[in-house]
């Protein structure tokens, strides 16, 4: 899936320690619930009622039905678009669902997985960034709607994690071995990557982050010393031509790089294997 057109539009972040609105309701946005303390009782789409507790967090997709019952919580609660293609008309409040109006439904296609409700259920340590993003936006100083939508965005690809764990199958990670393999010579940025492989670049690196332990950009430069490292091992090529047809910028950054992963520069690395030259 492709995260390239995540760009939060930010209409509102408020805390909520009451329900306005108890009724079935349609929202022209996005909304996302964060369940600080209590209880609510929610459905969606006019399904069975289920409950969102504490550290619990719901994601509700523009153009889908919902309602909200509570005695008592405190939530955060995020209204926005997903991109900033609607960025220049208002948003109308949530219908009730007889006099919703499709026409004006903000929602936009091909935005898998979030064009259907999200549930997390154990997301605690996400409490602070929402708490944060709350006071970001009550304080309304400088550029803060754009601050809000980079951490916003960051969120949704947490949420896209969670919410399909398989979404960096071991055939990506192949493919991603492939090209990277066969462009070793060229500069390798994380937005070609993810254009090329339809994935956001934050959401391959973070995957990678968690699957391999290094980020994507630590990925191809440990591919590119691998390759640098078999051609000192059994070549007496010079050490700056190494470095170019590895994909480093200059030998002075291949040198640095390679001693920062191995304790000694290229040369030393090399003579440590001398005896094996023919």
């Amino acid at each position: 899936m492709n995260f390239a057109y995540l760009n939060p539009d930010i209409h509102s972040v408020s805390q909520y320690e009451r329900i306005n609105r108890t009724e079935p309701c349609i929202s022209y946005d996005a909304r996302l619930i964060y369940l600080i303390s209590g209880e609510l009782t929610y459905t969606l789409g006019g399904k069975s009622k289920a409950k969102l507790g504490p550290g619990m967090l719901l994601y509700i997709p523009a153009g889908c039905e919902y309602s909200l019952r509570a005695k008592y919580f405190r939530a955060v609660v995020i209204a926005f678009d997903l991109t900033d293609k609607f960025s220049h008309i208002p948003c109308p409040a949530p219908s009730p669902v007889s006099e919703y109006d499709s026409t004006l439904c903000r929602a936009s296609e091909d935005t898998a997985p979030f064009d259907k409700p999200i549930l997390l259920e154990d997301v605690e340590a996400m409490r602070d960034s929402f708490i944060k993003l709350n006071n970001i936006f009550t304080s309304a100083e400088g550029s803060y709607l754009a601050e809000i939508s980079a951490n916003l965005k960051l969120i949704m690809l947490k949420i896209a994690e969670h919410s399909d764990k398989n979404a960096l199958p071991a055939s990506m990670v192949e493919n991603l071995d492939s090209y990277i393999r066969d462009n070793v010579h060229d500069e390798i940025s994380n937005t070609e990557l993810g254009a090329i492989f339809g994935y956001h670049p934050f959401y391959i690196s973070k995957m990678l982050k968690d699957r391999k332990g290094i980020t994507l950009h630590q990925y191809v430069i440990s591919y590119r010393i691998k390759c640098a490292m078999r051609l000192l091992e059994c070549t007496d090529r010079a050490i700056a031509d190494i470095a170019d047809d590895t994909g480093f910028t200059d030998a002075s950054y291949f040198t640095k790089t390679f001693k920062a992963q191995f304790g000694m520069t290229p040369k030393e690395y090399r003579n440590k294997f001398k005896n094996d030259f023919i």
